[in-house]
């Protein structure tokens, strides 16, 4: 009985190497690996899907016929749906001009500027609040240069509806407001709001506005390519421990291999067509004794001299290759 008899098999495949500590671990951090990539990608889908869900409605409504503010933002002032932003709105009001609000700090082509709000008054005494567009930052910090100033008398405005923002705490002048909130809004306008605010497309009879917004770009953002990565890194991780296992067996076979000796493979020492080649026949051990009488050399012409040549010329050729 050899001294091994006793040590258990050594392992075939990959899942033999389960068998030993320092895999087990090897496969669970792999595990844990994937399962953290999974999570993060499974985050990153999440992401993608609010983002989708966030541009549905920009790309439903953006383009589609106004319809009267009313079906949009009810008198009692209730919040904007968010299926119905961006939705085209018409209404038709007198604007508020003393009731005007600027929003701070609004970048536009890298430059910051303002937004000019200003509240139409509509027949039923509600109030819709208009983004009349931006105005860039003038001279001081404190407020623009100038303030286009919105028509006089009924005016018959289109719009698109926007939820309002929220609340952002900060000091800053009268007339002003840090973000388009309701709340800080409402405290400069007298009459009741609605429960969203309109970007300006266009209005009847038109004056000069500040630069009105464009359409926003449907961007789903980078999500849908960080998902297909992290899923990828989970997949490498498994990966990466079977390739490290396959390679471990076979430095141990290699290593076995050597330890008993084994040489080359037989089948290796083949021609290319296969085929077994036999060693060319030894010549002569030595050459038979003859009779020359009295010791001598061999008569000129005579069978023993013939035979002498014959045997230092070394074996026929054509006999040799007979024998292949």
């Amino acid at each position: 009985m050899s001294a091994s008899s006793g040590a258990p098999p050594a392992p075939r495949t990959v899942l033999g190497l389960l068998r030993e500590p320092r895999w087990v671990r090897g496969l669970v951090l792999a595990v844990v690996v994937a399962l953290a990539c999974v999570v993060l990608g499974h985050w990153q889908w999440t992401r993608r899907a609010e983002r989708l869900a966030a541009n549905a409605p920009l790309h439903e409504n953006y383009d589609a016929a106004p319809v009267d503010v009313s079906s949009v933002l009810p008198a009692d002032g209730a919040p904007v749906e968010a299926a119905d932003v961006w939705t085209p709105v018409q209404a038709r009001g007198t604007y508020d001009p003393d009731a005007t609000v600027l929003v701070r700090n609004r970048p536009r082509d890298e430059q910051t500027g303002y937004e000019v709000l200003v509240p139409l008054v509509l027949d039923d005494g509600t109030a819709l609040l208009v983004d009349r567009g931006w105005v860039p930052a003038g001279s001081s910090t404190a407020r623009p240069d100038a303030v286009p100033a919105p028509p006089t008398g009924p005016v018959t405005v289109l719009a698109r509806v926007r939820a309002f923002e929220e609340s952002r705490r900060g000091d800053v002048p009268t007339g002003q407001v840090a973000s388009i909130a309701q709340d800080a809004v409402g405290a400069a306008v007298a009459a009741p709001l609605l429960g969203g605010y309109a970007l300006l497309a266009s209005e009847d009879p038109s004056t000069t506005t500040g630069a009105l917004p464009v359409r926003p770009d449907e961007d789903e953002g980078p999500h849908l390519a960080y998902t297909v990565q992290w899923f990828g890194f989970a997949l490498t991780a498994l990966v990466v421990w079977v390739v490290s296992g396959r390679r471990e067996l076979e430095n141990r076979r290699s290593a076995r291999a050597e330890e008993a000796g084994t040489g080359p493979d037989p089948q290796d020492a083949l021609p290319d067509d296969g085929r077994t080649t036999a060693p060319a026949p030894a010549a002569p051990p030595a050459v038979r004794t003859r009779l020359r009488g009295r010791g001598g050399p061999p008569r000129a012409g005579s069978d023993e001299e013939a035979e002498d040549a014959e045997v230092e010329s070394g074996p026929d050729p054509s006999w040799v290759s007979r024998t292949r």
